[in-house]
This record gives structure tokens, C-alpha cells and sequence, in this order.
């Protein structure tokens, strides 16, 4: 499926695991929020919400990804950050998890007028976590509540072009042995529990000219290589300029970290861009690993994937 070349893309994280005014920007490429400077505090909670901006022929396009886990981080968040709730154009759901829709109905309610929300088809099955400490959920996204907050609901399986600009890869195709789902999360169709695969987790994909791709998923359960690698085969496009989200990958032990570093390594990104799930001990591997282009995702961070 063929993209637009976009003369550039900004990725501001709005709501991420992680506020540290220690880790560095790179002027111009990646900079991060000055305390101090803001309108009021910014918060750092267990949710992911991303403000995308794409810039083609002159024109802006406003995407959110993701809603945080609640109202309070992603409403204080955006005060702070100057956004309005009514600048957003378009609404994309990464998967059916409550810590990226949990403010999304609030979100909806604000605003002046209808929006087009983007989801999965199964992400509004109900889901559920197994955990040491006993189960979690089950949750359901609130399909109904979305739609009478005003969602223009669009739901997908396969590809799906965003704003005519962006693409969503749909059900993600496997190609790695080494990324499989954990044992944990659980799904229910009709009645029966099943172990999920996150048929429903997809990425958001732009192309930026000269740059190649930009890559942003939530929590890449699918495996963040497999999302990179289907993502360039629906596209067409090899290069890879950007690659922002959560991982996943410190819950799937030491050999996973080290499969998916040297498949990264495989693709060559330009720049690598982790929080929210991928936790710590793959976050300090990945540092090691990619010492001249990984950073920390922080809430406050603008990413700049400029064209050339």
C-alpha cells in the first residue's frame, strides 16, 4: 500500500511511564520538556497517549495515539503542553488495554464536535492478565460509550490509511520465532477464554520523504520487529527513520532482549525511541546495544523526523 511522502513528522509523548529531567535532548531531532517552563507540572503514569503532527504540502494533520490509562495525565498533560482538545483530527487506538483508552471517552466528551476514532475490530473484545499476584479484568473498551461521546468509529482488520497520510498495519503477520505472545493475557470470545495474540495490536506508520518510515506502536505485543518488518512489507518502504513506543520485553527474559536487539540491529533505524512497557532491564540492554540512537521516551519529549 503505497504512502505519502510527508514533509515531516513530529511525535510529542503526551502521557508514558517515565518524566526524568535528566535524560538529554538532541536539538532539532529530539527534545525534551524544561521544568520549570511549563504551564503547570506534567505527570508520568502506567499509560501511553502520543500527539502526532504531519506535515504534507503546507498542510498540518493532528493525530492522538492512545489515551493514557485515565483523564487526569492526559487532560493535565495536554493543558500543560499548550494543546487543545479540539486540535486532534483523528483518534487511533494501538489495542484493546485499558492503560490506552482509559481516557478516551472523557477525551471524546470535550470535545465541540464528532471525531473519526480508528480501532481494531477485536479490540473491543474483553480482556484479561493472569499475573503472580492472581487475574486482572476482564476489561472492555466501551465501544457504545465511545460512540455516543461522538466517535466516528472507523474498525479494521487489515490496513488502513489515516487522513489519507498515515497507515495502520492491521492484524500484524508474524515473521520472527522468538516473538511470541506471553502466557499471561487472556481474551473471551463468545463466552470461551483463550489465550490472546493480539490479533488487535497494530502500529501507525508514516513515511517521511527521504527519511523512510516513522513507526509507533503502544505496546508491540505482536514483537516490535515483527511490527517493523510487516510494517515495510505493506509498505514497500525499507529505510527506517523512527521507531517510538512500548516493547514489552523485559517480562519475556534476557533471550527475548537479545533476539529483538539483534533484529533491530538487522533493520538499521535511524532512531529508537522506548518507554511504557519494556521495562527496565531491557531499557539499560537496549541503551547498551544502541549507545549513538536509542533514547528514553519521556512524557514531554518532541521527536522531529524532518525530511531531506
Amino acid at each position: 500500500m503505497k504512502l505519502p511522502a510527508l514533509q515531516s513528522v513530529t511525535v510529542e509523548i503526551l502521557v508514558d511511564n517515565f518524566f526524568d529531567v535528566f535524560e538529554p535532548s538532541r536539538p532539532g531531532i529530539v527534545e525534551r520538556a524544561a521544568p520549570g517552563q511549563l504551564k503547570q507540572p506534567l505527570l508520568a503514569a502506567h499509560g501511553l497517549a502520543f500527539f502526532i503532527t504531519l506535515q504534507r504540502d503546507g498542510q498540518s494533520s493532528r493525530i492522538l495515539l492512545d489515551a493514557a490509562n485515565s483523564p487526569l495525565p492526559l487532560f493535565n498533560n495536554l493543558q500543560a503542553l499548550e494543546h487543545r482538545v479540539d486540535d486532534i483530527d483523528a483518534v487511533v487506538l494501538s489495542h484493546g488495554h485499558p492503560d490506552h483508552y482509559g481516557g478516551l471517552v472523557a477525551f471524546l466528551g470535550q470535545r465541540t464536535s464528532g471525531l473519526p476514532v480508528y480501532a481494531h475490530k477485536e479490540s473491543s473484545l474483553p480482556k484479561l492478565l493472569i499475573t503472580p499476584r492472581g487475574r486482572l479484568g476482564p476489561w472492555t473498551l466501551p465501544r457504545q460509550d465511545l460512540i455516543n461521546a461522538g466517535a466516528l468509529l472507523h474498525e479494521n482488520i487489515g490496513p488502513e490509511m489515516i487522513l489519507g497520510q498515515a497507515l495502520l498495519t492491521g492484524t500484524v503477520e508474524p515473521s520472527t520465532p522468538y516473538e511470541t505472545p506471553l502466557p499471561g493475557p487472556k481474551r473471551i470470545v463468545a463466552g470461551q477464554e483463550e489465550h490472546d495474540h493480539f490479533l488487535d495490536e497494530q502500529a501507525l506508520v508514516m513515511n517521511v520523504e527521504g527519511r523512510g518510515l516513522v513507526i509507533v506502536g503502544g505496546c508491540s505485543h505482536p514483537g516490535i520487529v515483527n511490527m517493523v518488518k510487516y510494517s515495510q512489507k505493506i509498505t514497500g518502504v525499507k529505510q527506517v527513520a523512527a521507531i517510538i513506543g512500548g516493547f514489552h520485553l523485559t517480562a519475556g527474559g534476557d533471550d527475548l532482549i537479545k533476539q529483538t536487539i539483534a533484529g533491530l540491529k538487522e533493520i538499521a533505524p535511524e532512531l529508537i525511541i522506548a518507554g511504557h512497557c519494556t521495562g527496565f532491564r531491557a531499557l539499560t540492554k537496549l541503551a547498551a546495544a544502541f549507545p549513538d540512537n536509542f533514547m528514553v521516551s519521556c512524557v514531554g519529549t518532541k521527536v522531529y523526523i524532518m525530511g531531506g
